[in-house]
């Protein structure tokens, strides 16, 4: 796969799972809107310093951008991404469930 394709492909996919709309991600990275769309559609491409702030903006590691996670390593990555975001959730949902209980004691 090459590099371009799998940069939009996974600028789709992180943006997706943090729940930004490109609008979103335009704003956090101080670009216009269409400017993302158009790197979505592969018309344009982003510098490196945009990349970083895509990266910050998702809340990612650059080179995430670029991973290709059908690859075995790339999936044993996911897999591990996968745990920690579930761990985070866990602790989310503990610390809410702590507090609801704290207000009705």
């Amino acid at each position: 796969m090459d590099l371009e394709r799998l940069f939009i492909q996974n600028l789709k996919k992180w943006r997706k799972i943090i729940g930004l709309s490109q609008k979103k991600l335009a704003e956090k990275c101080n670009v216009a809107h269409a400017y993302i769309r158009q790197i979505e559609c592969g018309n344009r491409y982003p510098s490196f310093a945009l990349i970083g702030k895509i990266s910050d903006a998702l809340e990612i590691e650059p080179y995430q951008l670029f991973y290709d996670e059908t690859t075995k390593s790339g999936k044993l990555a996911q897999e591990k991404r996968n745990k920690e975001i579930q761990i985070k959730l866990i602790k989310k949902i503990s610390l809410d469930i702590q507090t609801a209980f704290d207000e009705i004691m």
